[in-house]
């Protein structure tokens, strides 16, 4: 009996759905329907029936399912507490940073947080887009992280501390026409050539939600999974991308691209920035320490108590 089989499992019982579950997991459906038929046939019990539109748990499966869970969450507790207590263990905390996350905080972890960690302590830092942490961070690959919280976070076995909000902005070439405006209308965006990040950030999703509220159809001319070739083509000056912006700041990834500008538009739109996290899981001290910095932190940065970075080029 594998462990990952019983976290599938507890799974499919939270969503109902194999699809669900692989989603919220980032593992692949096959993988997920393979470790269940394996479990099922070690113990030769059915425990779930599948039906057209969702799965049903046996009697024998609801008995099974009520067991595994704390032991699961008891699992998980206890491994997480036993690396604390070892004085001699290399404690690495793996931290999540969007490449908007806000400046000042990331600058007071490199000042601030990394010099006063022990010997034994290290981070280790993870830059990409929302859904790409909450897959690391729902697989134990990063252990916290800064960023956009997406509205559909309670889908996942991740928590979220907001913070604060930042405002999606069209982002262009510095010659572009659209840079004449102070602010954008949306209704442009039905004959501007938008270039897209992928799947692992939540940006495109929300520009497609508020897209649809208002009937714009969006000309989306190509997806990125890296930002390096995402902000290379708006360099080049053939489409607009959309960045998310905080309080008129320079965003950590356009530091090196001054020719790039940013707009916001007519009507504002916004996404809530913060801490994400497992849910429901013993943090290990470290992770808790970082926890509290980065609240700490943003409160110093809304207070305007903190600021290293430069002034956002309108």
């Amino acid at each position: 009996m594998q462990f990952k089989a019983l976290e599938y499992l507890e799974a499919i019982y939270k969503y109902k759905n194999f699809t669900k579950a692989a989603e919220a997991l980032f593992v692949s459906q096959p993988a997920i329907s393979a470790a269940i038929r394996k479990l099922e046939d070690e113990f030769n019990v059915k425990l779930i029936i599948r039906t057209p539109k969702k799965v049903l748990f046996t009697p024998e499966g609801e008995a099974f399912i009520a067991k595994i869970s704390p032991v699961l969450e008891e699992f998980r507790s206890i491994e997480t507490d036993m690396h604390s207590k070892n004085p001699n263990k290399k404690r690495t905390l793996r931290l999540g940073l969007s490449p908007t996350a806000p400046p000042d905080i990331v600058h007071r972890i490199y000042q601030i947080f990394l010099p006063s960690l022990a010997e034994n302590e290290e981070v280790f830092f993870d830059e990409g887009g929302a859904y790409y942490h909450i897959v690391k961070i729902a697989n134990g690959e990063v252990d916290a992280a800064i960023n956009v919280i997406p509205e559909n976070i309670s889908d996942f076995p991740v928590a979220a501390i907001p913070l604060f909000q930042q405002e999606i902005c069209l982002l262009i070439h510095e010659d572009s026409e659209l840079a004449q405006y102070d602010k954008i209308p949306i209704q442009m965006l039905n004959s501007t050539p938008i270039t897209s990040l992928g799947a692992s950030s939540y940006l495109p999703k929300r520009l497609e939600m508020e897209a649809a509220k208002r009937n714009i159809h969006l000309k989306v001319a190509s997806k990125h999974l890296h930002q390096t070739s995402y902000i290379e083509e708006i360099l080049l000056g053939g489409s607009s991308g959309i960045i998310n912006v905080d309080n008129n700041n320079i965003p950590r990834a356009l530091y090196a691209h001054k020719s790039l500008v940013t707009r916001p538009f007519q009507e504002p739109m916004y996404l809530d920035m913060g801490i994400l996290y497992r849910k429901d899981c013993h943090l290990q001290p470290l992770t808790q320490r970082i926890l509290d910095f980065i609240q700490e932190s943003a409160k110093l940065s809304l207070q305007g108590q903190y600021s290293t970075h430069p002034t956002l080029k309108q």
